[in-house]
């Protein structure tokens, strides 16, 4: 479980799709039935579904996700800056990212233990990290391919892992 990503958002998203569609696709179908599965295969499934050319959980997909908790309030700086240091083992990040995502946990953890920076920084560094990701979200999975690469155009030039 990556923390950022309830399966249960994404199945009942599915089962959404399912009672308004008169035929839903097959996609929609075996999510509303993925109860049983992890999240990880989940979201594998979908990035699968899209045709991603490799089969892992794209970080950015994911900040997306913790892009909206956070601005929401769901959760706060610290369970962000640590649920967004714990998804570099379990995604996908280009050097850029991981880069920043280490910066940000050293800034809270200076910051945090009064030795350098303040949390008011640290809040407005991860605010800006993750907003670039906040067009990604469950509701519009279809257009994540499309977003892969017009972020790799805005943030580094580069394709997406």
């Amino acid at each position: 479980n990556t923390g950022v990503l309830e399966k249960e958002e994404v199945v009942d998203w599915a089962d959404t799709i399912i009672s308004k569609d008169e035929k839903p696709d097959i996609f929609f179908i075996e999510l509303a039935l993925s109860s049983s599965k992890s999240i990880n295969d989940v979201i594998n499934y979908i990035s699968n579904s899209l045709n991603c050319e490799q089969p892992v959980i794209q970080g950015s997909h994911l900040l997306g996700f913790l892009y909206k908790k956070f601005k929401t309030g769901n959760i706060n700086l610290e369970q962000t800056v640590r649920l967004l240091f714990s998804l570099r083992d379990k995604a996908v990040f280009t050097y850029d990212e991981e880069n920043r995502i280490y910066f940000i946990d050293d800034a809270f953890d200076l910051a945090n233990n009064n030795i350098y920076g303040s949390l008011e920084d640290v809040e407005k560094e991860t605010n800006e990290f993750l907003e670039v990701y906040k067009d990604y979200t469950i509701e519009n999975f279809e257009q994540w391919q499309n977003l892969d690469e017009q972020l790799a155009r805005k943030v580094d030039g580069q394709p997406r892992p």
